[in-house]
């Protein structure tokens, strides 16, 4: 998997998780998993072959924040391990009854310190464990896992904040064991500081409290991130999209795409050429001619979907699967010199559903993310809702589910009635993890942003 991540609804006091940021790293670390935050640790990082030894919690940390492309705060993540080897990271917000709970002056605090979880919050943890169970279970090369609770805001003892994070952690832990994933450790980090979960009930173990290093200043952060583009990124610090200005316009009538696609073909395969052209070189300025060009394109869902797979594959096999598919009429087949592919058409498909069996150029990804943020301000009714849309669609894909719901909920007040941004507000509301981001070999990294 890559990053996962559950989002939560703001309706009930103690949320019901939704699963939507799933991330992978494409290459192999190797760690040494048992006594990682002991004192017996070796403090080094060795790299040995193209890959990083772990060997200290802060490499850990950076590992994390290397994957999922930020530094995650008030969030519970759990890291995969593939025998001796770091896999998965998933992601989720951390469990909202704990945030009140580790806060001293909250109702949750004292209802805690006096009674211990409520039969609702316990009914939502069970919930919580079940779909990170069913999370870690999708990738079948992960052997056990390591469980970080990282409150950001706490103002109890540290022996309370002990106490409710670890009776949370035993009821996820319960649903983990039920679904036979093996949890190695579990940790509470905050202020820099090193608990661990098991230990809760004794101060006797030796790594309680153990300070933590920068994970920035890693040599597993220098082999990962050489560049720094993760560097002091958090899910809270995510761009904001800039929308075109409200117009007292009369909105325009949607184009005919089918009118479209039957007596303009030229015209059609002219559009999605200038997409290929943008996506297939360094960013640059756009006249006024290339902008008309690449948002009329977008006034089209078909040819929307067509531009989404020239970026995750290539012009012509974009060409050849919407053929196949029969979204694209003949005339375009011989002005393109092109043929229907029932593969290239599979392929299509299940790239607009996060998922195929090719792997996509995550390079030309991110120039289409880069374009459609370029073009969105100089977008009108009819195209910016599908510029937003797949903006969205890529954080999905990417496995930051919670990044992507971040910007839906930006771009759904701009476009109230686009059907896009519809059907991806379903797929992160439901906790539908991108098929790309459960697989190491297909995963999106953050040195692909580049």
């Amino acid at each position: 998997m890559q990053h996962a991540g559950f989002m939560t609804s703001s309706a009930e006091e103690f949320p019901t998780p939704k699963p939507n940021d799933a991330s992978l790293p494409h290459n192999e670390i190797p760690s040494h998993l048992f006594g990682l935050g002991r004192d017996d640790l070796a403090h080094s990082a060795e790299l040995q072959s193209g890959r990083v030894q772990i060997t200290r919690p802060e490499e850990i940390l950076s590992y994390i924040q290397c994957t999922l492309g930020f530094s995650p705060t008030e969030s519970l993540v759990v890291v995969a391990f593939a025998q001796y080897h770091l896999s998965s990271v998933i992601r989720c917000d951390l469990p909202k009854g704990l945030r009140k709970i580790l806060q001293s002056d909250t109702l949750e605090s004292v209802t805690f310190l006096d009674f211990g979880l409520t039969e609702t919050q316990e009914l939502q943890l069970v919930e919580l464990g079940k779909q990170l169970g069913r999370l870690i279970a999708r990738e079948p090369s992960t052997t056990s896992c390591l469980l970080i609770y990282l409150p950001r805001q706490v103002s109890v003892s540290d022996h309370y904040a002990l106490a409710a994070t670890g009776a949370i952690n035993a009821m996820i832990l319960d649903q983990l064991r039920i679904q036979h994933v093996v949890v190695e450790e579990s940790w509470l980090i905050q202020r820099r500081l090193l608990w661990h979960l098991q230990c809760a009930a004794t101060t006797d173990c030796e790594t309680q409290g153990l300070r933590l290093g920068d994970p920035e200043n890693t040599r597993v952060f220098q082999a990962l991130d050489p560049q720094g583009r993760t560097r002091q990124q958090s899910q809270t610090t995510v761009p904001m999209l800039i929308y075109p200005q409200p117009t007292q316009d009369p909105p325009k009538q949607p184009p005919n795409t089918q009118s479209l696609l039957e007596h303009r073909p030229q015209v059609v395969l002219n559009w999605l050429q200038s997409w290929d052209d943008r996506l297939s070189r360094d960013p640059s300025m756009l006249d006024s001619q290339q902008v008309t060009d690449l948002l009329s394109a977008f006034e089209h869902p078909t040819l929307c979907e067509a531009v989404v797979g020239i970026a995750c594959f290539d012009y012509a096999t974009a060409i050849r699967g919407m053929l196949s598919l029969r979204k694209f009429p003949s005339d375009i087949a011989r002005l393109a010199g092109q043929r229907g592919n029932t593969q290239d058409g599979r392929a299509l498909q299940d790239c607009w559903h996060g998922g195929s069996n090719r792997k996509p150029d995550w390079q030309r990804i991110a120039a289409l993310e880069r374009l459609s943020r370029q073009l969105l301000p100089l977008s009108d009714a009819n195209s910016g809702g599908a510029l937003a849309g797949v903006i969205v669609w890529i954080e999905w894909v990417r496995g930051r589910g919670s990044i992507g719901l971040h910007y839906l909920q930006q771009a759904r007040r701009h476009f109230p009635a686009e059907p896009s941004l519809e059907v991806l507000e379903n797929i992160l509301r439901n906790g539908t993890v991108a098929g790309w981001a459960t697989r190491p070999d297909m995963a999106w990294m953050p040195g692909h942003a580049a």
